[in-house]
């Protein structure tokens, strides 16, 4: 892999994703939408205007290389009682650009416009869905604790019951095995390219195996974040 500078490739953040203005919209969707296809195999597109990221709870977060979109990271937030959440709706990396530490870039630059403020809270609910094992760890890595623990000195037990609150609310019609997070099918028709490894951590990448074998499964995660963004 050639290395590249930090400063070869640019951020854009859109913080309130429905300040998109429309005629930039459909390019942010083919953008999108061409770096899902290197790495998944789809019937239709997943992001559109049917399905859209451009609402007033998203946020998005764009890396440019050359004139091209190479990585794109959706976050939404919400909130259970008065707990501060926020979803990965999704993220993916131009096959041709990954492990050049696109995630952390894009995550870092999400949560602190986020929790950057003073008066942020010092902690808030992370919770992503995945058939990846890397972005189970890159998640995982953001958490003092997680659930599904993988492994078990992560998880913290008053996870679970948040975790499947969240997982019920975001995804109201699929079911959740409490057990392991798993969700049967969740992807439907969507299919990896090639499915990932970590290459890092054979214990999470032999429990994404056995867990979740079907391509179309899916697990859902929640974990305790520490804000470290914070201007305090």
């Amino acid at each position: 892999m050639t290395a590249m500078p930090p400063e070869a490739v640019t951020s854009e953040l859109f913080h309130i994703a429905s300040d998109i203005p429309e005629h930039r919209r459909d390019a942010v969707l083919d953008d999108i939408s061409s770096i899902i296809d290197t790495n998944w195999l789809t019937e239709e597109r997943f992001w559109s205007r049917q399905h859209s990221p451009f609402k007033p709870d998203h946020g998005i977060v764009l890396l440019h290389h050359d004139g091209e979109c190479v990585a794109y990271m959706i976050v939404q937030r919400l909130a259970v009682a008065d707990t501060p959440v926020v979803y990965l709706s999704g993220t993916a990396v131009r096959d041709c650009y990954r492990g050049r530490g696109f995630f952390k870039r894009m995550f870092d630059t999400a949560m602190a416009a986020e929790f950057g403020d003073r008066t942020a809270p010092a902690e808030f609910c992370l919770c992503w869905r995945t058939r990846n094992p890397i972005i189970y760890v890159l998640g995982r890595a953001q958490c003092r604790s997680v659930v599904p623990a993988i492994a078990a000195e992560t998880h913290a037990g008053d996870l679970d019951a948040l975790c499947l609150s969240l997982a019920a609310t975001l995804y109201p019609r699929q079911a959740v095995e409490k057990a392991t997070m798993a969700m049967r099918g969740a992807y439907g028709r969507l299919r990896y390219r090639d499915e990932p490894t970590s290459q890092t951590s054979p214990d999470v990448d032999r429990w994404f195996a056995q867990t979740i074998p079907d391509g179309a499964d899916a697990v859902f995660c929640a974990g305790w974040a520490r804000n470290r963004w914070s201007r305090r």
